[in-house]
C-alpha cells in the first residue's frame, strides 16, 4: 500500500516527465510479471517477511548490470539486521513498480513521484547504509523533539542514506516488520538517473525531505512514504501535514493504524538526526577492510566493507531505585530532551545539547524477578 504525509502544495506542483521506461531490459517477461507493486494496493507475496521477500526479489536482478548500481559496496549487516540485498532489492522494486503500472496503464501518484526522488539520491550518493545501535535508538525513541529547530537546521550524515534499524527493535516499535528507511534532503529542482534512461525525470519546486520504507504484514507488501518542507519547524511537522490513503482499500481503523505507523517512524527519524546534529562523534564510518582480487583477468572476489555504524560507543544511562521501603516503579524512560546552551564570548552562542534520557528501576525490577524464581 502506497501513503504518504505530503504538502498539497507538492501535489499540486511536483512534476514528473515520463521518458520512455526500459528499467529492467534484463529481465524476461516471465520475469517482469514476478516483479512486486507495492504502490498498488499492497503486493500479495508468497513469502511471511520481508527479508525473505526480498531475497526473492535480488535473485532477479543480482546477475545483472543493475547490480553494481543498486549495491555499489558490499557490506555484511550486523547481526540483528535484515541482509543488505534488502536495501538494493527494494530499490529493484521501486524502479521496477514503474515499469509494471506503466504496463498496466496506472497513473503515478504522490507518493510514488516522492519515492522516485529519495531513490534518486540514494544512488546518487552510492547508497550508504548507516546501522544504528540498538541501545542508542532507543534513547533515541525516549527523546522528545525540541520546539526551536527547523528541518532546514538538521545536518545530515550524508544528504541521501539508507537507515538500517535493528529489527527487533522495530517490530516493538512500530509492531511491523520493517528494517531499512530510505530518506533524502533535497533542495529544489530537477531529478533523475542517468544510468537509468527509462526512469521518469521529477521536478521539485519547493526544498524538503523525504523518506520512504516497506513492510510486509500478512503476507502483503507495503510501501509508506513521508514528504515535508524544510521551512518546517520539527516539533510541528508531523501534526502540519495531511494523512493521505491513495489505495483506498482499507477501512477506517487500517487507515488510523497505518498513519500511527508512518506519524511514529517520522518522529523517530526526526529525532535521530536531531540528536546527530548534538553527537556527531556517535557517526563512524566504515572502511575496506578487503579489496577485490582479480585473478587471471577475471574477480575472484570483490571488496567488502565494514558497516557504517551509528551508536556504538552509546550506552544507557541507568538509575536504580530499589533498596526503599516503598513499591519500587516499574522500569521506565525519564525522557530526553534536547536544550539550546548559551556558549562562546559572554555567552553570546547557542548550541544544541542532548540530555539524555534515563532508564529507571531496571536493576530493582532483576532484583525482584531473581527473588521470585529463588
Amino acid at each position: 500500500m502506497s501513503y504518504s504525509n505530503i504538502s498539497q502544495l507538492d501535489r499540486a506542483q511536483e512534476h514528473c516527465e515520463t521518458i520512455p521506461l526500459d528499467v529492467v531490459p534484463n529481465l524476461k517477461l516471465e520475469e517482469r510479471d514476478g516483479l512486486a507493486d507495492p504502490f498498488a494496493g499492497g503486493s500479495r507475496v508468497s513469502q511471511r517477511s520481508l527479508s525473505d521477500h526480498f531475497t526473492q526479489q535480488h535473485g532477479l536482478f543480482a546477475d545483472t548490470e543493475l547490480a553494481a548500481l543498486l549495491e555499489p559496496r558490499r557490506i555484511q549487516a550486523p547481526p540483528g539486521y535484515h541482509s543488505t540485498n534488502c536495501v538494493s532489492a527494494g530499490l529493484f522494486v521501486l524502479l521496477g513498480s514503474r515499469v509494471v503500472r506503466a504496463a498496466r496503464g496506472l497513473p503515478y501518484i504522490p507518493t510514488e513521484v516522492a519515492a522516485h526522488v529519495v531513490a534518486y539520491q540514494v544512488i546518487r550518493y552510492r547508497v550508504p547504509i548507516y546501522f544504528i545501535e540498538e541501545q542508542f535508538i532507543r534513547a533515541v525513541a525516549a527523546t522528545d523533539l525540541p520546539h526551536d529547530f527547523t528541518l532546514d537546521d538538521l545536518h545530515w550524515p550524508m544528504p541521501a542514506m539508507v537507515v538500517g534499524f535493528p529489527a527487533r527493535f522495530m517490530q516493538e516499535y512500530l509492531g511491523r516488520d520493517v528494517c531499512y528507511v530510505y530518506a533524502a534532503n533535497c533542495d529544489a529542482g530537477e531529478y533523475a538517473v542517468s544510468q537509468l534512461p527509462g526512469c521518469p525525470r521529477i521536478t521539485v519546486p519547493k526544498s524538503k525531505v523525504a523518506w520512504q520504507f516497506y513492510s510486509c504484514q500478512d503476507g502483503n507488501l507495503e510501501t509508506f512514504v513521508s514528504s515535508y518542507l524544510r521551512q518546517d519547524r520539527v516539533d510541528e511537522t508531523i501534526s502540519n501535514y495531511a494523512y493521505t490513503d491513495y489505495t483506498e482499500i482499507k477501512d477506517q481503523a487500517g487507515i488510523a493504524t497505518d498513519k500511527e505507523v508512518t506519524d511514529r517512524l517520522s518522529a523517530l527519524m526526526l529525532k535521530l538526526l536531531v540528536i546527530l546534529n548534538t553527537r556527531p562523534q556517535f557517526v563512524e564510518e566504515g572502511r575496506c577492510v578487503r579489496p577485490e582480487k582479480i585473478k587471471h583477468g577475471r574477480v575472484k572476489y570483490c571488496e567488502l566493507w565494514s558497516p557504517n555504524v551509528i551508536g556504538r560507543c552509546y550506552r544507557t544511562i541507568r538509575e536504580d531505585q530499589g533498596g526503599g521501603t516503598h513499591a519500587s516503579p516499574r522500569v521506565h524512560w525519564r525522557r530526553g530532551f534536547v536544550r539550546s546552551q548559551p556558549h562562546g564570548p559572554h555567552r553570546s552562542m547557542r548550541k544544541p545539547v542532548w540530555i539524555q534520557p534515563v532508564l529507571v528501576g531496571l536493576q530493582a525490577e532483576a532484583g525482584a524477578q531473581k527473588g521470585e524464581r529463588l
